[in-house]
């Protein structure tokens, strides 16, 4: 059953909403281009990472704000921090099953693993860093879990390709 929270968290942000638009808009042109032979996954993917992208870049009130880069770039100084919080919260489990379907779709797509799992690192550290820089507070444990949640993606894909 969904959340009437949750509904009301997304129907009350425009720009979620519009992202959430211009991704069905795009998702067919731009996924068939990705995926000629297998549109269907292209489609998917695009559709999978407009989902994310606007659930995670988007914010009801705009607070931007330098300190909150410094913050979460300092989370990297310290492993023990990125390591201790892991699996910490229900939050934190969500964030491996958000990257999942991505690292699953993408890896179905290129068929390079590393490639595939550097892109993803790479996105979700630097949706992170939006984070930050937007006032809804970056961390540096999200990019762990989101990564390992792109890898547990990939490693069901390879399995699923054998």
């Amino acid at each position: 059953m969904l959340d009437s929270g949750v509904v009301w968290a997304v129907v009350s942000q425009p720009r979620l909403l519009v992202l959430l638009g211009v991704t069905v808009l795009v998702a067919g042109p731009i996924g068939v281009r990705l995926s000629p032979g297998r549109r269907h996954l292209g489609v998917l993917f695009v559709l999978t990472l407009g989902a994310v992208l606007a659930a995670t870049t988007t914010t009801g009130e705009l607070r931007p704000s330098l300190l909150g880069v410094r913050s979460y770039l300092d989370g990297f100084a310290h492993p023990a921090y990125v390591i201790s919080g892991f699996g910490s919260s229900r939050e934190k489990i969500a964030n491996v099953g958000l990257f999942l379907p991505l690292g699953l779709l993408a890896v179905r797509l290129w068929p390079r693993p590393l490639i595939v799992l550097a892109a993803l690192a790479t996105l979700t550290f630097g949706i992170e860093l939006w984070q930050a820089l937007i006032g809804r507070g970056g961390d540096a444990v999200d990019v762990l879990h989101n990564t390992v949640g792109a890898l547990v993606g990939i490693g069901i894909a390879r399995l699923w390709k054998r």
